[in-house]
């Protein structure tokens, strides 16, 4: 038990430092070009690169979530942990897909990105 709450705290800091320097826009991450493995477009990669942060903070109590409710089965925090856990599974279809899409809630977009077209704009676009 201890050693998977130490793990997820681990985790836990190393997803803090990557989703703030995504959001300072200090990554590393090449948003313009998706990476050879992709298997969709550019434009979809440009919107899931854009939604990184708020898929790391949702799968971050999504996961916290699960362990906390595993840790703590027969208690009656447990109704509480996996509650968090399906805010996390809820915040990834109701922030992360409109933001990959639509660039939408500008709030949860990443300051030097919220004047970028969501991938269904880039889409219409190329169509035209």
């Amino acid at each position: 038990m201890v050693i998977t709450i130490v793990v997820f705290v681990a985790i836990l800091i190393l997803f803090g430092l990557a989703i703030t320097r995504i959001w300072q826009g200090r990554s590393e991450l090449d948003m313009s070009s998706p990476p050879a493995w992709w298997p969709f477009t550019v434009a979809l990669w440009r919107g899931v690169a854009r939604a990184f942060p708020v898929q790391a903070a949702c799968v971050i109590l999504l996961i916290g979530g699960g362990i906390a409710g595993d840790l703590i089965k027969d208690s009656p925090g447990h109704d509480i942990a996996m509650s968090i856990g399906l805010v996390g599974l809820l915040g990834i279809f109701l922030l992360a897909l409109p933001i990959t899409f639509f660039n939408r809630p500008r709030f949860a977009v990443p300051p030097h990105q919220r004047d970028e077209p969501g991938a269904v704009a880039e889409w219409r676009a190329a169509r035209r």
